[in-house]
């Protein structure tokens, strides 16, 4: 049975973000590891309409506490976004090249089988090195590659757009299970008040201490309720990773 193409997103409009009268802070809401519990992301819990991307693996999907294809394609159809995160959520810096590309290559090839057209990929565990950015994800096709630190409110508040290294996005630390709300919003009002750029938000579980990295159902609430007030305002955009990036789908292949 042929696959059917579900295309995430457009072409980001960079040029419109350049343009703005004020610096412009983009916020993508990201989901790592395909876990079960973030499918509440099309229930109630958004009800602004914001999109999403979500990092799966595919060696995952129809297991255990994790996403179905099924779940997969109701989110792509709502508007989401679908990236790659590895086959089986291993250190790819830690494996041979031709090791590592297949569990880039084919993940991509896996998701594109159920008809998800996969461009971003993130990390696991943050691990990568410049081998790793341009023999591995490049040359797998995805067009970004997204680490898990960078952005330390310090020196840099935010990643630029486009990015500096769009195989290298630099994030704020993941927010964990003791993560307040008001730390999370604090990610996105320090860009604000430094000249904007890109705010990446990864959360991995939905849930009331199910792990370490979780954030409740309330406590998603209200951090989307809070984005919406400063989207109405003009000064926060929420785009997935895909619609920042930009860029042309490259088939997949492996490998």
């Amino acid at each position: 049975m042929a696959a059917v193409f579900l295309a995430v997103g457009g072409v980001s409009a960079v040029p419109a973000i350049a343009r703005a009268a004020t610096p412009l802070t983009v916020v993508t809401i990201q989901f790592d590891d395909g876990n079960a519990d973030v499918f509440q992301w099309l229930g109630p819990l958004n009800n602004h309409g914001f999109p999403a991307t979500f990092y799966v693996n595919s060696g995952t999907i129809n297991t255990a506490g994790h996403l179905s294809w099924a779940q997969l394609t109701s989110l792509v159809q709502a508007g989401n976004e679908i990236g790659s995160h590895t086959i089986n959520h291993v250190d790819i810096k830690k494996l041979k090249l031709a090791d590592a590309r297949f569990q880039v290559c084919q993940d991509r090839v896996n998701l594109l089988n159920h008809g998800i057209m996969a461009e971003s990929f993130a990390y696991p565990f943050g691990s990568f090195n410049s081998t790793v950015e341009t023999q591995v994800v490049q040359y797998c096709g995805d067009n970004s590659g997204r680490g898990v630190s960078g952005v330390n409110d310090k020196s840099v508040f935010a990643e630029t757009i486009p990015p500096l290294d769009p195989y290298a996005t630099r994030t704020p630390a993941d927010p964990k299970q003791g993560t307040t709300v008001a730390t999370i919003e604090g990610y996105v009002t320090a860009a604000e008040q430094n000249g904007g750029g890109w705010v990446q938000l990864t959360f991995h579980h939905i849930c009331t201490s199910c792990d370490a990295y979780s954030i409740t159902l309330n406590n998603m609430q209200a951090l989307l309720d809070w984005l919406s007030t400063q989207v109405a305002n003009g000064s926060v955009a929420v785009k997935t990773t895909e619609q920042v990036i930009g860029g042309t789908f490259v088939p997949p292949f492996c490998c």
